[in-house]
């Protein structure tokens, strides 16, 4: 017995694990929606989205005991289903109040599942005003109203007969005849009786929310409610239920399963859905129409129902499997731990590189057979198109980041009293999953930093040098070169370069004597002693969090590009490799070995002329390029591999951007460009700070993947700085 408790109790925390993960789902999608309700108050559609989402977290909530928040979005959900009710006019305080509430659901949440004692910062504020709403659009009814109802109440029963169970029956009989007159093919006529606890009000639920969703899909729908067991005035409860059985016969194009979806959070004796066959009902009309005719009349309905009752899969059968299209016409989804699909990418990277393996076999090559040609011509394809479902498991549009960022950008707006438009491009842009979730703080500092410092400080300011009124937010993503690019654009202020390179010279970045390009310049202000309060007066606050926002983007190997003029406006671009699993990159040797530079790094190689090539006494070597003066790295002095010294013009130079500037490194031979499955190395190499990775070639090799940004420093330790 203990045994089985323990199972229950599993079972229970497991339920609720999901209910946790779904409730955090709707109420970020409700955070979105909200917005989109908020810019057009006219689409009811999405009301109706909202208030679903609303309604299922209320009896999700109220089920697992955090009533703190089942009371909160019960209030809530009595406005929404006014006005979706009413479709009356939602004026901008409203509008208000309604995303007031979603951030107190987000916040309440917060404190149900860390068990905290206090209530957020607004709940009762916020609830009285929902309350005020709701009690101003619906008229409280007066004691006389209420006096003269409760006098109807036994009439009520009375009049339609609803005080014997048998003649309820024989009700319940003449109208499944009528609606099986009604039933067309594709439809189903099902029974559905509902016995709800008497404590489900308290649970959120009760009949009428029911028939409510029941009757959004139906062709044709009656309900029967038992009032016998209502208690008289004077004891009755009305947070109590009294209703002993409301029986509901629905005529629904809907299948059983999709009925049945209604009554997900009610317990399995609370509800009985019943399907009621057309055919079984006509054979028995045939065959005896004196009987039907008598029941009708005279005996109670119940037998006749339970004749034309029959178990779903008879259903299905009959009606040439009525539920089974509805099932398989929806879009079936299934959750799956990432973890899972990370083993299942690493396989398919395994199946690659021995697919790889088999095809550049010199011993197999050399069997001049088109059978065994072809089947690895075969494999090679099949292998090919695996890897690309794989990567599109991993692969999500990154239209949700977006939505979310359209809720920074409503917040900082309203906070900095900046009016302003956002323009979104390019949300069907798909990205890797495991990305995703890192991407959020780095735009939300790009955003507020442009919104509140890159933006003119008010209208008078922009009207004064030719501009709108309202500023302008790009947030876009699109593809470029094999890298997905995230980009934030206001055609705001601009920076000012010369602002940029003082500030640089007083913390000690620089020196004030390099030859910096724009894009040099313009990555000094992430650098962290940009990050003062001196810097939000000087740069207009470019500097404030931009430090924490390179360090973000480059744990996902991407970098940051910055675009600005002055007067006209500023964009960060954020480059990021199309999935962290594999990279693209230029596979070079170097002293016999093989290594990888990521070609996103890459600027550009090229034999050098000798005339272009300098070694200064104690700076080394470098390479003149468009005036700028490159230091050469060797690979084979950074790994001490030995090797024929030879001249920087008889070798090839890779020319490489890091954040320090541009190096360029010497190698022997170009091999080619190849995306590569990443291995992690293990902990005796975790602590080569130039090395990135691993990745294991066609052949079989081993090739190491470089860390450029971690080259330069080298160089600069070696000869005693620059």
């Amino acid at each position: 017995m203990e045994h089985c408790i323990g199972c229950v109790m599993t079972k229970q925390e497991q339920v609720k694990a999901i209910f946790i993960e779904e409730a955090g789902e709707i109420i970020e999608k409700l955070d979105v929606d909200i917005l989109r309700f908020e810019e057009n108050p006219e689409d009811f559609d999405l009301l109706n989205e909202i208030f679903r989402g609303v309604h299922t977290l209320k009896g999700n909530a109220n089920a697992f005991g955090f009533t703190r928040l089942g009371e909160f979005v019960h209030h809530f959900e009595d406005v929404l289903d006014y006005y979706r009710s009413t479709h009356d006019t939602i004026s901008q305080d409203q509008l208000g109040l309604f995303v007031d509430s979603v951030d107190i659901i987000t916040e309440v949440m917060t404190c149900e599942l860390d068990a905290l004692p206090d209530l957020p910062h607004g709940y009762e504020g916020c609830l009285e005003k929902i309350k005020a709403l709701i009690a101003s659009k619906k008229d409280a009814p007066s004691p006389a109203m209420i006096e003269t109802v409760a006098e109807a109440l036994p009439d009520l029963a009375s009049e339609f007969t609803f005080s014997c169970e048998e003649r309820m029956d024989r009700e319940i009989a003449k109208t499944i005849e009528l609606l099986q007159t009604q039933q067309t093919e594709g439809t189903t006529l099902y029974k559905v009786e509902l016995t709800l606890d008497k404590d489900c009000y308290k649970r959120g639920f009760d009949h009428l929310l029911f028939l409510t969703l029941l009757g959004e899909k139906a062709v044709s729908m009656e309900s029967f409610f038992d009032m016998e067991t209502i208690e008289p005035l004077e004891r009755f409860a009305c947070d109590e239920n009294g209703i002993k059985k409301v029986v509901t016969l629905l005529l629904t194009p809907q299948g059983i399963e999709e009925v049945r979806e209604n009554f997900e959070f009610l317990f399995d004796h609370e509800y009985a859905i019943t399907p009621i066959d057309v055919m079984v009902a006509d054979a028995a009309a045939a065959n005896d129409d004196a009987a039907v005719a008598d029941q009708t009349a005279e005996e109670p309905a119940a037998p006749v129902v339970e004749k034309r009752e029959i178990p779903d899969r008879r259903q299905s059968d009959r009606r040439g499997g009525s539920d089974t299209p509805s099932v398989t016409a929806s879009k079936s989804t299934i959750r799956i731990d990432t973890f899972k699909l990370d083993e299942l990418f690493d396989s398919v990277g395994e199946l690659v590189i021995a697919q790889n393996f088999i095809a550049q076999n010199d011993k197999i090559r050399v069997i001049e057979d088109e059978s065994i040609s072809r089947a690895i011509e075969t494999l090679s394809k099949i292998t090919k198109r695996i890897q690309d479902r794989v990567m599109s498991l991993r692969m999500v549009a990154i239209r949700d980041t977006f939505d979310k960022m359209k809720r920074v950008v409503r917040d900082t707006s309203k906070k900095t009293l900046k009016e302003l438009h956002l323009n979104v491009q390019g949300e069907e842009t798909e990205i890797d999953k495991t990305m995703i979730d890192s991407l959020s703080d780095p735009l939300i500092h790009i955003i507020r930093n442009a919104i509140d410092h890159g933006l003119e400080a008010n209208a008078d300011e922009r009207i004064a040098v030719g501009k709108n009124a309202e500023g302008n937010i790009t947030l876009r993503a699109y593809h470029k070169s094999g890298s997905i690019v995230i980009s934030v654009s206001d055609d705001g202020r601009g920076i000012n370069k010369e602002k940029v390179l003082q500030k640089a010279v007083q913390r000690g970045v620089v020196s004030g004597d390099e030859n910096l390009t724009d894009s040099q310049l313009f990555s000094l202000i992430m650098q962290p002693g940009f990050s003062t309060v001196d810097a939000i007066s000087d740069l207009s606050g470019r500097g404030v969090g931009l430090d924490v926002v390179k360090t973000s983007i480059e744990k996902l190997r991407g970098k940051i590009e910055i675009e600005s003029k002055e007067g006209e406006g500023t964009t960060f671009s954020m480059v990021l490799p199309l999935t962290l699993a594999i990279i693209d990159g230029m596979l070079v040797q170097a002293a016999g070995e093989i290594y990888i530079i990521p070609t996103l790094s890459v600027v550009e190689s090229f034999r050098p002329e000798r005339e272009i090539v300098h070694a200064l006494k104690e700076k080394g070597e470098f390479v003149s390029m468009r005036g700028q003066h490159i230091p050469v790295i060797r690979l084979s002095d950074v790994f001490n591999l030995p090797t024929k010294r030879i001249e920087p013009w008889e070798g090839i130079l890779v020319c490489v951007e890091t954040e320090a500037g541009r190096i360029a490194i010497m190698v022997d031979e170009l091999v080619g460009r190849q995306q590569v499955v990443i291995k992690p190395l293990g902990k005796a190499l975790a602590k080569l700070k130039e090395i990135s990775g691993g990745a294991i070639l066609g052949s079989g090799d081993i090739a190491l993947i470089l860390n450029v940004d971690e080259l330069r420093p080298l160089i600069e330790a070696s000869r005693g700085g620059n």
